[in-house]
């Protein structure tokens, strides 16, 4: 398995790209500029089979239709998202299979209503997830904020009586890659 992380410098957002040994790869909340995931695809010599969203951006323009469209790869958004276009549907529990790789879709509501994370299961290494890709909801040393979508007293409670109860079995030594990192706004 290999994974690679893509900064954009001047929101702090960041994308995700995982890959396995079949030749696949998938990229987790691409951000408009898709060439730096078609070098990393062409430099692993990897398909970009899924692309996904984790919830509707409002810190920056999706790449993801983009993307699939410069690629054979996959839409996928979750479940809940209000969409005006095709895409696969996914929500907890879904899993998303690159050869020896498995992205276990968790919904963690609370930022956005419909937001997903991804728990990467890199079965060379074992059954259980090494990393949690975590989009706006986990952060270095902080939570998400409750989004625009809902009130933030009802965000804020979904966060704590939802979305953290959902990674809560994870084990501690799963690693965190949030969406965004220091100097994002």
């Amino acid at each position: 398995m290999w994974f690679e992380s893509m900064l954009r410098r001047e929101t702090g957002c960041v994308a995700y790209m995982v890959g396995a040994d079949s030749g696949e790869s998938a990229v987790f909340d691409p951000l408009w500029d898709i060439e730096p995931y078609l070098e990393v695809a062409r430099r692993k010599s990897s398909k970009i089979r899924y692309v996904i969203d984790s919830h509707s951006h409002a810190d920056h323009v999706s790449g993801a239709r983009r993307l699939t469209a410069a690629t054979v790869a996959e839409l996928i958004l979750p479940e809940l998202a209000e969409l005006t276009y095709e895409a696969r549907r996914v929500t907890g529990g879904d899993r998303l299979e690159l050869g020896d790789v498995t992205l276990e879709v968790i919904h963690t509501p609370g930022h956005r209503p419909e937001q997903i994370n991804l728990a990467v299961i890199d079965h060379s290494r074992g059954e259980d997830p090494w990393c949690l890709l975590t989009a706006d909801f986990l952060l270095v040393g902080d939570l998400s904020r409750p989004d625009l979508a809902q009130g933030g007293d009802d965000g804020a409670r979904t966060i704590f009586e939802v979305a953290l109860p959902a990674i809560a079995h994870l084990p501690d030594f799963v690693e965190v890659y949030p969406g965004h990192v220091a100097g994002s706004t």
